[in-house]
């Protein structure tokens, strides 16, 4: 159990910006670890702006437009921006129309380039959107929203690691695919199960939504490693992180479009 509990750690020091300041070993079972704990970092990602929201919201005369802004803004900083690094990377890679080769040396440039400013303020500008609308409709579903979407965009990560090939054989990426097993998406889909029996607990309309969602991630996986396959040979670290902050994106959009079925 021991290096499952420090692959959780290992993967709030990598994947947040929370401060855990532990060595940890990186042998193959702390890396199983940190995979099978992605979806849990992202539920602590989410917390951090929901608490701050429900308190502004709750405690002052703050707006739904300000607290949509101040839980994505929450929400980037929990992550380190450590994803949307990616999806710049990706977006300038993607964008520039070279060959599979170019686009994995254009990914490796430290430089931004102006597709990568115009592509994450477009998709930053949607989020917004769609979080604000939520907001502005039901805070219960969109309580729902800020702690269920990190956590299934960060299962996408194990969906790319369970069947998608990599596009290099180093990385950040290579590394933690090197240590998964089948044992490791099992677990997470029992992550999933515990996630959807504690929103039936809530209420039975949340398991609906998560379900609606899970659907819709799925759909995501498989339209998102057809591109990587395409344009980059398979996925890389700088992908992987574009499919997260992508994922949020879409998943809001799909929530918020479900709310409306259901309120009619």
């Amino acid at each position: 159990m021991k290096p499952y509990i420090q692959g959780f750690v290992l993967a709030i020091q990598f994947f947040s910006v929370f401060p855990v300041k532990r060595e940890i070993p990186m042998e193959q079972k702390q890396l199983r670890g940190a995979i099978i704990s992605l979806p849990w970092v992202g539920i602590m990602i989410g917390l951090f702006p929901f608490m701050f929201t429900w308190f502004f919201l709750e405690y002052t005369e703050m707006s739904t437009f300000g607290a949509a802004g101040l839980t994505m803004a929450l929400s980037i900083i929990g992550s380190g921006g450590i994803h949307l690094d990616g999806w710049m990377d990706t977006s300038d890679a993607y964008f520039s129309y070279q060959p599979k080769e170019k686009r994995l040396a254009i990914m490796e440039d430290p430089r931004t380039g102006a597709f990568g400013v115009l592509s994450v303020i477009g998709l930053l500008f949607l989020r917004f959107i769609f979080i604000y609308e939520t907001l502005n409709v039901s805070f219960s579903t969109f309580a729902f929203g800020v702690l269920a979407i990190p956590f299934l965009a960060r299962l996408l990560l194990v969906f790319h690691f369970s069947w998608t090939p990599l596009a290099k054989e180093n990385g950040l990426s290579h590394w933690f695919a090197s240590a998964f097993s089948k044992g490791v998406l099992w677990a997470n889909l029992v992550n999933f199960v515990v996630l959807g029996a504690a929103a039936a607990l809530i209420d039975l309309d949340l398991l609906y939504k998560l379900a609606l969602l899970f659907l819709a991630a799925g759909g995501l996986y498989t339209t998102s490693r057809s591109i990587a396959l395409q344009s980059f040979g398979g996925m890389t670290g700088d992908v992987l992180g574009a499919s997260v902050e992508g994922g949020e994106t879409f998943l809001w959009i799909v929530l918020w479009m479900s709310t409306l079925f259901v309120m009619g």
